[in-house]
């Protein structure tokens, strides 16, 4: 499962080890973000999700049984600084690909958003196309303007019975009832020109909304496409989007799965000495007797913790380890506790896959 690798000194392991930790964190978190990505654009069920998630064709399950190193992909003749950075990389690129698709979409959901409010909202907001007629506007009046105010529905007498003294140059009795919904009443009124912000100042002191609507059939035909073309931008982006999630997942979850097996090289190495001499194995228990068959492991592999090689060299990796923390920062006997704790004569790691929990 694993090639030989190059070893490098005890201290460049020590540093290693930390590195991959950190790595292994913030890989497993993409990860996990491709697969809520996708869950969330797609609304797709876990059965769904699963025959999405695919590396070279095969499961997320069938990957991980049958892992192999990528020679191809990460040669095994180069120096594990240098396969590591190169893992790097490519998931920096990864995730950075992810945000700007991700920043991309939400900027175009927005405007959608935006428009579809405008369409669905009550008469203080939405938008008046379609709502106001030729016939409710005055046209071509160098003086006069129809304006149109929403008016909550608890202050249409209140409406009616001020409109015309809100400011001078009001046409009395020009105020018209245009719609209605369950929050505002929409009316239209005819003014001049030249009073209209003032007229505009004094409504707003009275709870009433002036609409910045003029009619124009050129405008709201430029609106409607543009409204068509936003819809259409939106599902060509979605599509975008979910098929490069369901491509770039084989990749991100294969540079996790290496750094998965180079904390296991280097862990081994650290702890059993050179030359490299162990097996890597995977298992999948039933979660329910998960730490049932650890513990049955540990006491099978309990020699191991008496052998005098093994002794040796965590002995010599706890002194390289203590003094990069002691470079680092101050020792921390509670994350000592924890390490003790979670210890087994073996190495040992998990392959967290709690993203597709069945429904």
């Amino acid at each position: 499962m694993l090639p030989t690798l190059k070893i490098g000194t005890l201290d460049t392991l020590v540093q290693l080890s930390d590195e991959l930790a950190k790595h292994d964190t913030a890989y497993e978190s993409t990860v996990g973000k491709f697969i809520d990505t996708l869950r969330t654009l797609t609304q797709a069920s876990t059965n769904e999700l699963q025959s999405m998630l695919t590396v070279d064709d095969k499961s997320v399950d069938q990957y991980i049984r049958t892992f192999a190193w990528n020679n191809a992909k990460y040669r095994s003749d180069r120096a594990l600084p240098e396969i590591i950075s190169q893992i790097g990389e490519s998931m920096h690129a990864i995730d950075a690909q992810l945000k700007t698709k991700m920043t991309q979409y939400n900027a175009i959901k927005n405007s959608l958003a935006t428009i579809r409010r405008k369409q669905t909202g009550n008469l203080s907001v939405r938008s008046l196309n379609g709502i106001v007629k030729r016939s409710d506007c005055i046209q071509d009046s160098e003086f006069l303007q129809t304006v149109f105010v929403a008016v909550p529905q608890t202050l249409t007498r209140d409406w009616t019975n001020s409109y015309e003294r809100l400011t001078d140059k009001v046409v009395p009795r020009s105020s018209a009832k245009i719609a209605s919904d369950s929050e505002y009443t929409l009316y239209s009124v005819v003014l001049f020109k030249r009073v209209l912000d003032e007229f505009a100042n004094k409504a707003r002191d009275m709870r009433f909304v002036v609409r910045d609507f003029v009619y124009d059939e050129a405008a709201m035909e430029h609106d409607r496409v543009q409204a068509l073309e936003i819809v259409e931008q939106e599902e060509e982006v979605l599509d975008n989007i979910c098929e490069w999630l369901k491509g770039s997942f084989g990749d991100a979850l294969t540079a996790w799965m290496h750094v998965k097996a180079l904390r296991v090289f280097v862990e081994s190495v650290l702890r059993y000495g050179i030359p490299p001499d162990f097996l890597p194995v995977i298992v999948k228990p039933n979660p329910k007797h998960a730490s049932k068959i650890k513990l049955q492991l540990a006491e099978f592999y309990a020699y191991l913790e008496t052998s005098s090689r093994a002794s040796q060299r965590a002995e010599m990796a706890g002194k390289s380890r203590a003094r990069k923390h002691a470079e680092d920062s101050a020792f921390d006997m509670h994350e000592f506790s924890n390490i003790l704790s979670e210890y087994t004569p073996f190495v040992f790691f998990e392959i967290p896959w709690t993203f597709l929990d069945s429904e």
